[in-house]
């Protein structure tokens, strides 16, 4: 990052809409009809609130706008405070900047679309959805609501033949965004969140992504039925039960996982775009917690240009989009990893990257406070880097000496 790109850093003031979206700080976000951006409060609980979790709450900004045009030239705010999965705010994307995976052929998706207990490949294409709600009601049997917002709903959930525990997502139709593609001659129009998960499938036993086991396009909405791992904990509740800071070696055994994870999603073509605490789930029943990976909607295909249109919780969006209005599929993700590592490590704050902006260099004394090994202070520091292009990549992440 050149002296003067640095000095605008400093110089901007986060809470103000005029310098935003004046000269070359104005991000090109599109973050109305054709960007879906989710805020970022905490999830409600039932359970008696810790101090931990009050602090969390009221740390950083509590509403840090971006101004945003509509597709009506009408402006909005979307704040950078973040939201809970019951609370997301999303909106339809008709101009994602897609691409076909690189190196994933149809019919590759097609043959590894999900575990072998799912039964999904009954006669249909895994691109051909189930019409009927009898089919699916005869199929499944909905529970306890586990979330809701403006993408819908999610609600746990089994399978009626097996009770193999599943999460039942609802989409309304309005809020899909649909592919189409030709198939042995023929064509199907499939949510794009459905390819997606389908590219990263590669059975329960091996794949850190929640495979998907059905979906049903009917008439007012698209019924997601995935995967829901027993003894399992989202990475936020996980953090609140503990209280504080995880332990070093916690930590490290998560972020590890992680980053295998997305280095394999990124190798199918695919970039997730919304790494935080929500969309990670721990599973708790061995030893070694497993990590897995959640929430493909503001997922895109990758590509090796620039992104304009950020979808994703803007929390964790990454400094480049805010000065230049421009992101990149890999240095956004290791910026999504190391706010995620922040969060870990420091145990009570949430990362925003507006307050890190501004704050640059009281965020630089807490990382040197953390009780941390050099290695470990070392990978997180070197994975919030302001420039992307001085970032840490993936690949340096996964022979980091701290992961080894």
């Amino acid at each position: 990052m050149d002296v003067n790109s640095f000095e605008i850093l400093h110089s901007l003031d986060f809470e103000n809409d005029s310098e935003i979206s004046s000269s070359n700080a104005e991000p090109n976000n599109g973050m109305g009809e054709d960007c879906r951006v989710t805020r970022g409060k905490r999830k409600a609980s039932n359970k008696p609130e810790s101090p931990r979790k009050r602090q969390r709450r009221t740390s950083g900004p509590t509403e840090v706008a971006v101004e945003a045009v509509t597709a009506k030239g009408a402006k909005r705010k979307a704040s950078t405070e973040r939201e809970s999965p019951s609370k997301k705010q999303r909106g339809h994307s008709n101009s994602c900047d897609i691409s076909e995976p690189s190196g994933v052929a149809v019919e590759d998706v097609t043959s590894s679309c999900g575990p072998s207990t799912s039964n999904q490949n009954d006669g249909s294409s895994s691109y051909s959805a189930r019409t009927s709600r009898a089919n699916f009601e005869a199929k499944y049997l909905q529970l306890d609501k586990l979330g809701e917002g403006g993408f819908g709903s999610v609600y746990a959930g089994c399978r009626k033949m097996d009770n193999l525990p599943v999460a039942i997502k609802h989409i309304p139709k309005a809020d899909v965004e649909s592919r189409s593609m030709v198939l042995n001659g023929k064509t199907y129009t499939v949510p794009l969140e459905v390819l997606l998960m389908l590219s990263v499938a590669h059975g329960p036993e091996e794949s850190a992504a929640v495979s998907l086991l059905d979906w049903y396009d009917l008439d007012q909405e698209v019924l997601l039925v995935m995967e829901r791992p027993a003894s399992s904990v989202d990475l936020l509740n996980f953090l609140n039960d503990n209280g504080g800071p995880v332990e070093e070696d916690q930590a490290k055994n998560i972020m590890k996982q992680l980053v295998k994870a997305t280095i394999q999603m990124h190798s199918e073509g695919v970039f997730h775009r919304d790494i935080k605490a929500e969309n990670v789930l721990i599973e708790t029943c061995s030893d070694v917690p497993r990590v897995r990976v959640i929430d493909f909607g503001c997922g895109c295909f990758a590509k090796k240009g620039s992104y304009s249109d950020f979808s994703g919780t803007s929390a964790y969006a990454p400094p480049e989009f805010y000065i230049r209005g421009k992101y990149k599929t890999g240095p956004t993700t290791v910026w999504q990893l190391g706010a995620l590592l922040y969060e870990l490590l420091e145990g009570y704050k949430q990362f925003t990257t507006t307050m890190f902006l501004r704050r640059k260099m009281q965020y630089s004394c807490e990382m040197r406070m953390l009780k941390v090994s050099r290695d470990c202070l070392d990978f997180l520091q070197r994975c919030l880097v302001l420039n992307p292009m001085d970032r840490i990549t993936l690949e340096q992440m996964q022979r980091h000496p701290w992961l080894n």
